[in-house]
């Protein structure tokens, strides 16, 4: 299997017309488009479409994405705008055409509430980068609900748990220097948002 491709490799080769990049990007980011998508009063059916949307519209401005850093801020974005564009259209078929009441050609408030999407966004690629037991470590610590228990997550991997809490902080330290090459500053969040730095 390939090891991990950054963001601007992936861009490149889509553009070159890739089925298997395209793939590869989607899945890296369908969990934040759908975090955002998720956070908005649609129905089922107009989510789908909406999350269609976010895609359709990448295919179609790819060549303006230069910068990997400004990709999933992009994505966030448009999720965003299809959204309020679904919900426009559900308002004016059911009543008869109401302005929004917030204006999706405001940047400003495009970006509002898209901090923390964007930050489980930059773990996840984090712990894409960091591969192998660490990641699978993590990853189980992270999306365990509750308090994680260490004797099932022993288990489940093949390992101590004596040792657990040890490689953890190996493993986060790994992470973090992975984060800050990745340009990111912030306090380190699971995945799905717990914090995940050392006790």
């Amino acid at each position: 299997m390939a090891g991990f491709q950054s963001d601007d490799t992936l861009l490149e080769r889509c553009r070159a017309g890739d089925p298997l990049a395209w793939d590869a990007l989607v899945s890296r980011y369908r969990r934040l488009v759908w975090s955002v998508i998720l956070e908005q009063r649609l129905r089922d059916e107009e989510r789908e479409d909406a999350f269609q949307q976010v895609f359709a519209s990448l295919v179609e401005h790819i060549d303006r994405i230069r910068e990997e850093a400004a990709l999933s801020t992009w994505l966030g974005i448009t999720a965003k705008r299809a959204c309020w564009r679904i919900a426009e259209r559900s308002r004016r078929d059911a009543t008869a055409a109401r302005p929004l009441e917030t204006d999706p050609a405001d940047a400003r408030d495009d970006l509002a509430g898209l901090d923390e999407h964007l930050e489980r966004q930059r773990v996840r690629e984090g712990l894409e980068r960091l591969g192998g037991r660490c990641r699978e470590l993590l990853e189980a610590l992270f999306d365990a609900p509750g308090e994680p228990s260490y004797p099932l997550i022993a288990e489940r991997l093949g390992i101590r748990v004596g040792s657990i809490g040890p490689t953890r902080a190996r493993c986060l330290e790994k992470l973090g220097a992975i984060l800050v090459r990745m340009g990111f500053s912030g306090p380190m969040r699971g995945p799905e948002g717990g914090r995940s730095d050392a006790e």
